[in-house]
């Protein structure tokens, strides 16, 4: 629904274009169609993969749990801890990542045009994966460590 409800006036503008009549007008008003269209898309992109990473957030909550419990537990044991703490560190630095990725994203990218704009978005979707990539090691390394494959 909110697909259809952000592509509505894209195809409400490019229906407007159409009924124009041709010359510069038209072509400049296709471009700027193009544009908003390439914007778009590049902003869904970005939102799907951190709607990806969002979706693990309380996975890495949850084995960051078990990871400190462990910690806890072998430590009164006076047992060699190293592993369970790199597993935390990197479970916290991906959390830590995905928080700070959403308190700078921009999604409104007031005061841009459209190249900026397309730009801010391709360095957001880098961004955001490289977020992404780290919450999926950090839980893949914990769940190797704590036996939960």
């Amino acid at each position: 629904m909110q697909n259809i409800l952000r592509t509505l006036p894209v195809a409400a503008a490019i229906f407007i274009t159409a009924c124009n009549s041709g010359g510069t007008g038209a072509t400049q008003n296709t471009a700027a169609i193009q544009d908003s269209l390439a914007i778009d898309s590049l902003s869904t992109e970005v939102m799907a993969i951190h709607d990806e990473g969002m979706a693990k957030m309380m996975v890495i909550r949850r084995l960051r749990t078990r990871v400190a419990e462990i910690t806890d537990s072998l430590g009164k044991k006076k047992a060699d801890t190293t592993a369970y703490h790199t597993a935390g560190s990197m479970l916290d630095s991906a959390n830590n990542a995905m928080n700070t990725w959403m308190h700078g994203y921009d999604m409104e990218m007031t005061g841009k045009d459209n190249a900026q704009k397309k730009a801010y978005l391709e360095s957001e979707k880098q961004k955001i994966s490289t977020v992404k990539d780290l919450m999926l090691k950090s839980i893949d390394e914990a769940k190797i460590l704590l036996k939960e494959q």
